[in-house]
């Protein structure tokens, strides 16, 4: 079985450097995630890489959700409960339905 590695995330505040960093990955056919504001971030606001603001209620609620459900996809096949399954949907489902969180 071949080995699945963790996509890779490159995070910068320095926006020259991580425009360089992206055009040498990209001429390296290299799959990465170059970060240098929050935003850029697939789970913003609630990426915290480049700042550290304390989360909201509304942002906490998003973080442990987020977190319940990545948990839930990542053990998915060494517990392999449809049961399991249901609830990993079912929270994918209430996190998509909840309005943003703000900063």
């Amino acid at each position: 079985m071949p080995r699945i590695l963790p996509p890779l995330l490159l995070i910068s505040d320095d926006r020259v450097l991580a425009d360089q960093a992206r055009q040498l990955l990209t001429y390296n056919a290299l799959e990465c995630t170059v970060l240098t504001t929050s935003s850029d971030c697939s789970k913003a606001p609630l990426c915290r890489w480049l700042k550290n603001a304390p989360l909201n209620h509304s942002g906490r609620v998003h973080a442990l959700l987020g977190e319940a459900v990545e948990v839930l996809d990542r053990t998915r096949h060494a517990f392999r409960s449809s049961e399991l399954g249901r609830l990993r949907k079912r929270l994918e489902q209430a996190l998509g339905e909840l309005p943003p969180p703000e900063d």
